[in-house]
């Protein structure tokens, strides 16, 4: 009986023990920016996710240090709350743009950065609006820096106006395969859908995008436009 007490105490002692309050705090700062199209001096379009992260890589203790991240926002800013105080390398990757330098920052409370990205391509709508009982879409891309391989464009259209790779209709969004064509060419010629089979009453969103063979697979957008059936 007193074996069994001995056993009985050193357990509720190992519980005690092991149940202690953590006292660590916890993120207490925060970082906010854009990442800034260098041919619209805008925030870059983009989507969320699938559009760009942020990468941070804490560098106060170690020169090791496991990257973090998180994904930016449709309309090319960024946000997190939910970070330490501490000094990091900071960097946009990800997206349909080429690689920039990172930026050592010192955060405590809160900080703000903006990215100026050379995006791969830059998508030019010449008009998209409702013509009779489709909607007609004209396009052209450029670019300001030769990259990867011109693969593909696309007219993305939803009932969503978070339209994208992540939402669109796919019987409504013609692509055009460009990997058989030069980039030259890709880059000379004026792109044109007619989509029909709309629905009355409904409203449409449209994004154009256009990308290059880059390793994450990202477009490159245009602005929204609203189109509706009446």
């Amino acid at each position: 009986m007193k074996k069994i007490s001995l056993l009985i105490c050193s357990i509720l002692a190992f519980t005690i023990v092991s149940c202690e309050t953590d006292n660590m705090d916890g993120p207490d700062a925060a970082i906010t920016g854009s990442v800034i199209d260098e041919t619209t001096n805008k925030p870059l379009i983009t989507e969320q996710p699938n559009g760009f992260r942020i990468k941070m890589i804490e560098t106060s203790w170690s020169e090791s240090a496991t990257p973090e991240y998180f994904w930016g926002k449709a309309d090319g800013t960024f946000k997190n709350s939910k970070i330490f105080s501490a000094t990091y390398d900071v960097e946009p990757v990800e997206g349909a743009f080429f690689p920039v330098e990172p930026a050592s920052l010192k955060i405590g409370k809160s900080v703000n950065i903006d990215f100026t990205v050379t995006p791969y391509l830059t998508v030019r709508p010449v008009r998209v609006e409702l013509v009779n009982d489709a909607i007609v879409a004209e396009w052209t891309i450029s670019r300001t820096k030769v990259g990867d391989k011109i693969i593909d464009t696309r007219v993305f259209v939803a009932n969503n106006p978070n339209v994208g790779t992540n939402f669109f209709t796919t019987d409504l969004s013609p692509l055009v395969d460009l990997n058989e064509i030069t980039d030259e060419e890709a880059l000379s010629t004026t792109y044109k859908q007619t989509i029909a089979g709309l629905i009355k009453g409904k409203t449409y969103y449209v994004k154009i995008g256009a990308r290059t063979n880059n390793s994450s697979k990202r477009y490159n957008f245009s602005e929204v436009t609203e189109v509706i059936y009446r």
